[in-house]
């Protein structure tokens, strides 16, 4: 029986990238140090994160007017280094989509004047808000592009007047995107892009400029923008398996043939769970994720009965989150047709045993 990988993060690898990332740990007869076991400074590892840096420049199609910074600490610590950088002086404004929305709003509060400028929480995160004004002196407008436990998603940015701040961590490099219209985005790795440990940030060169002197130097973006990213040791094995990962894409026809594989994949999921008097998702069918479905049993008592019976399947990481309980089932990139139709044909087989 094949086991299949839906965890919402850290998340499945592709095959080929795990049978790469295998050869490079694997000791030879020499003894030569492995990839994870370099130093950083040293012109093996350089090659590595030349190529890597190239490779994510030509996949999301920013030029010179952007850098790539490839940093740690994930989401979190990104909610509150976006405020305490780019909104002194000045107003954040935010858009509520979901969990990660109101966790970014709130570090970024504690940092400054923060506002919400649209919400979708009264109708329980099921769809996209209607855009209010913004502040006079916003800094930038923060979306979360992907809710990865509502299941809520933006097909498209929104088209404001300030720059864009964009948390696009759980659909990063899923599919096409207008990358070079953002201002500033932030997306771990673990998702799409390989292992955890790893954070992109993509920011516009002209926002280095609103940076205020006196941040502690590792809080400052353009510590890292003028170090190559490596002000501190980097996190070399995640920026290893992320370049393996990008090689990945290229071969598989770039982010156009991902993105509608993976669009036919979701439709696929959402259709039987539609089609079914079981299971339900919630969320509008204009904005719902490609990446994170949540769906919900009719008998709530029988959704940890699901979670365990899937995991007897093989059907791994099906448990919602304990925010929202049900089932979720997470659509990254390294997920492949015959997991999701294994994962449907699980569906209406235990509908059946309990109807």
């Amino acid at each position: 029986m094949n086991a299949f990988n839906f965890s919402a993060g850290p998340a499945a690898l592709p095959g080929p990238v795990r049978e790469r990332l295998a050869e490079a740990l694997r000791p030879d007869q020499r003894g030569t140090p492995s990839v994870a076991e370099i130093s950083h400074r040293g012109a093996r590892f350089g090659a590595i994160a030349e190529e890597l840096l190239a490779r994510l420049r030509a996949l999301t199609g920013v030029g010179d007017e952007h850098e790539i910074l490839l940093l740690h600490g994930g989401a979190n610590l990104q909610f509150a280094w976006l405020p305490m950088n780019l909104a002194v002086g000045r107003t954040a404004a935010y858009v509520l989509t979901g969990h990660w929305g109101e966790k970014a709003l709130a570090e970024a509060r504690r940092v400054g004047p923060a506002e919400v400028v649209a919400s979708a929480a009264d109708g329980g995160y099921v769809d996209l808000p209607e855009l209010g004004h913004l502040p006079p002196d916003s800094a930038y407008l923060h979306y979360t592009g992907n809710e990865t436990i509502h299941g809520v998603q933006y097909p498209a940015p929104p088209v404001v007047g300030v720059p864009l701040a964009a948390d696009l961590s759980s659909e990063f490099l899923s599919r096409p995107y207008p990358y070079d219209a953002l201002g500033f985005a932030y997306a771990g790795a673990q998702k799409n892009l390989g292992i955890a440990g790893l954070t992109v940030v993509l920011i516009r060169r002209d926002l280095l400029d609103r940076i205020p002197d006196g941040l502690p130097k590792y809080l400052d973006y353009r510590t890292w923008a003028s170090s190559g990213s490596m002000y501190n040791t980097p996190a070399t094995l995640a920026w290893y398996v992320a370049l393996e990962v990008l090689r990945w894409i290229e071969d598989g026809g770039g982010l156009s043939a991902l993105g509608t594989r993976n669009a036919a994949r979701a439709s696929r999921l959402y259709a039987a769970i539609d089609a079914s008097e079981f299971w339900s998702n919630p969320v509008a069918e204009h904005c719902r994720s490609v990446m994170n479905v949540p769906f919900f049993a009719a008998d709530e008592r029988l959704t940890m009965a699901a979670v365990a019976a899937a995991e007897d399947a093989g059907l791994i990481g099906l448990k919602g989150h304990r925010a929202l309980g049900g089932l979720r089932a997470s659509l990254y990139n390294a997920v492949d047709d015959e997991a999701v139709e294994t994962l449907i044909d699980f569906l209406k087989e235990f509908e059946r045993s309990r109807s």
